[in-house]
């Protein structure tokens, strides 16, 4: 299964795609979080990104070169 968040991936959207992402991991043995559609994230999002991919569930796709960067700004 795979879930694609569209705009901004901030702290005002993260319980929202934790509770999305746990009710797909608990259908799904493998669920792919598409991040090609977002265009902001902070740093509650990277939080939640690194517990996901801790996952044996989850896979992250479609990370940006701007993501990719406020990661590595982030420390992620």
């Amino acid at each position: 299964m795979t879930l694609k968040p569209v705009g901004d991936l901030t702290i005002f959207e993260v319980g929202a795609l934790c509770e999305e992402m746990k009710q797909a991991a608990s259908a799904h043995p493998q669920v792919e979080l598409d991040l090609s559609e977002i265009d902001k994230l902070d740093a509650a999002a990277i939080q939640l990104l690194i517990v996901l991919c801790r996952s044996e569930h989850c896979t992250l796709t479609g990370v940006t070169d701007p993501i990719r960067t406020r990661m590595t700004e982030l420390g992620a």
